[in-house]
């Protein structure tokens, strides 16, 4: 969809804080984005919810479907979408772009596996306030188009160099999904993990549960961004022994449920740099799902 981004506010998880929400529309309006809401601010049922998004999404109106906020109720949705929408991939290739991160995983990750439909990993609404203003400025290119690769700059735990699509998110959200046909079972995989307020010993869990639903071929490299309180070089290093030894792992990438929370592209072409004194992630906003056409 060319022009202008246009923006439909979607609530698909837990009911927002008022003032947080009003804020977050005044960043909107100061930056000059259009958009239409949709929240409300009653609860009503995961089938209800889906079918509201179903037909936001399938309207042709909008560009971009942002969450209003995370918390829980967004991996509730999938089985109902997965009955609204035919399994007719080519169909859905003019979906808008999703955005939000946390929760909001699930849906990212349900619309790249059946549709292939590349997401932004970015704040929600209710977060916009509190943005860190250089992260808020990349993410407006990202909606208008005004980059064409975002560059991030992590530390470095295990040395090496890859490419391949970058999928991922919550952690804890991403390990509920495995056996599930929403985990992403995709050759040449970059994994990115973030989360917030879980104790050490169930990120390590979830971690190996995520590392052992992945094909053993399949993955390529590891990002870290923030896990809350918890140092992911520590989870790393305990671990080690569990860990592949022959891909890039880095951490301390400046995503994830803080300020300085920088957009992603969930399900793009990426390429992932260790050395020993620094990692870097590039990821490419050519929509290719082709490697070969972008590195």
């Amino acid at each position: 969809m060319e022009g202008p981004p246009r923006i439909a506010i979607i609530r698909p998880s837990s009911i927002p804080d008022r003032e947080q929400y009003e804020k977050g529309l005044a960043v909107l309006r100061e930056n000059q984005i259009s958009f239409k809401s949709f929240v409300d601010f009653e609860e009503s049922p995961p089938s209800q919810k889906a079918f509201l998004l179903y037909e936001i999404l399938t309207c042709g109106q909008f560009s971009h479907l942002w969450a209003v906020r995370g918390g829980a109720g967004a991996m509730l949705l999938l089985p109902f979408l997965e009955e609204f929408m035919e399994p007719k991939a080519s169909k859905y290739l003019s979906l808008p772009q999703l955005i939000g991160f946390s929760d909001i995983t699930a849906l990212h990750l349900f619309f790249w596996t059946k549709f292939q439909k590349i997401g932004i990993h970015a704040p929600m609404i209710v977060n916009l306030p509190d943005l860190e203003k250089g992260c808020l400025r990349e993410l407006l290119k990202i909606l208008t188009r005004e980059t064409k690769r975002i560059t991030l700059t992590g530390r470095p735990y295990q040395q090496g160099s890859a490419q391949g699509f970058l999928v991922g998110g919550n952690l804890s959200l991403l390990a509920s999904l495995c056996g599930t046909p929403y985990f992403p079972k995709r050759d040449s995989l970059v994994l990115f993990l973030e989360d917030v307020g879980e104790r050490p010993y169930k990120l390590e869990r979830a971690l190996l549960q995520v590392l052992w639903s992945l094909p053993a071929t399949s993955l390529r490299g590891i990002v870290f961004g923030s896990l809350g309180e918890v140092s992911a070089e520590e989870i790393l290093t305990t671990l080690a022994s569990l860990i592949p030894k022959d891909i890039p792992i880095a951490f301390d990438f400046p995503f994830g449920h803080q300020p300085m929370n920088y957009p992603l592209l969930i399900g793009a072409p990426c390429k992932l740099e260790v050395s020993k004194e620094r990692a870097k992630l590039f990821i490419e906003l050519e929509f290719s799902q082709s490697l070969s056409k972008v590195f």
